[in-house]
């Protein structure tokens, strides 16, 4: 995977040499980035952005692998997520970003057995999530000349969202540390690093992006999986005003622990194909739309339970940009 990364950020070196006046010329309409993923870029210094971005999906199927299993409870989880992003360029090479959440969560489910067999309810919760605060440093700049925009990261993803709400149901009373999936953050510090670069051609780009996301033990006694999510994407710019996508974005996700035990019905690996359109009215705003589609899945499963982890089948990414 990393040498297709590579291979395809170096295309078109023999652009490097040009100036940034004569680059800007030769590039033409620059689109932006990707919907789904990031870029290799840092903002220059004193420019700043806005973004509010949000997710939806709903898992509403268990697998083992990328085979569909029975899940008896007939669970279905809908999920929105609100990114609310500020990025600002501080100079030197370095720029910032911070970026908070509000995230909708319901789960419906089914009782399987007993007296109350086939009897349905639901779990929901709402607010604010976690949030992140992450640096960037410029290695390369391709207006400056290099082949390429090359950038690394690293930030900590705070624990904002709250982690101690119970839920009543048909069984009983649930307490927050019987039902941490529910809960609006992790209740713990993470740690992220990253790396991305960015090739610049006539009328398009070339996107590539990796980030590590190392998890500690949060609240309720509950660790979330360690992530690593990669990106690689194509844009072109049809004019001045509309640009179009396609880009493949993967995730692993390791399992989730509870009291230090493994939950074998969580984590697994997963790969999206995203098209999508940016819709850019003027410099200072813009809007992107992306359905990422899933082409690969690796499910994990607990066979002592006989359930699979639930999946979505899709994504839908909106995006709206303000430029400072």
């Amino acid at each position: 995977m990393l040498k297709v990364l590579v291979s395809g950020i170096l295309l078109a070196g023999s652009l490097s040499g040009l100036s940034a006046n004569d680059m800007s010329k030769k590039m033409g309409n620059i689109p932006l980035g990707n919907v789904g993923g990031s870029t290799g870029n840092v903002f220059p210094k004193g420019r700043s952005r806005f973004v509010i971005k949000h997710m939806f999906l709903s898992k509403n199927e268990a697998y083992e692998g990328d085979d569909e299993v029975t899940d008896m409870k007939k669970r279905e989880l809908d999920l929105d997520v609100t990114h609310f992003l500020f990025r600002y360029g501080l100079g030197n090479g370095f720029d910032i970003r911070v970026a908070t959440t509000y995230v909708q969560k319901n789960l419906s489910q089914t009782i399987p057995m007993g007296p109350m067999a086939g009897k349905s309810f639901d779990l929901k919760n709402k607010g604010m999530g976690d949030s992140v605060v992450v640096g960037r440093y410029e290695i390369l700049n391709q207006k400056k000349g290099a082949p390429l925009f090359l950038a690394i990261g690293a930030g900590v993803k705070l624990p904002t969202g709250s982690t101690n709400k119970s839920f009543s149901t048909p069984m009983g009373e649930r307490k927050a540390s019987q039902t941490q999936a529910m809960q609006l953050g992790s209740g713990s510090f993470d740690y992220i690093a990253e790396i991305g670069a960015s090739k610049l051609l006539p009328n398009s780009r070339i996107d590539a992006h990796m980030m590590y996301v190392l998890t500690t033990e949060g609240k309720n006694d509950y660790e979330f999986g360690d992530k690593f999510k990669w990106n690689l994407g194509y844009s072109y710019a049809l004019n001045k005003y509309v640009d179009l996508q396609l880009e493949l974005d993967g995730l692993h996700m390791a399992k989730n622990k509870l009291k230090n035990k493994s939950i074998d019905s969580s984590g697994g690996n997963f790969i999206y194909v995203t098209p999508g359109i940016h819709i850019i009215p003027s410099k200072k705003y813009d809007i992107s739309l992306g359905y990422m589609k899933m082409i690969h899945r690796n499910n994990n499963y607990d066979s002592s339970m006989h359930t699979g982890g639930l999946s979505e089948d899709y994504r839908v990414v909106l995006r709206v940009g303000y430029n400072f």
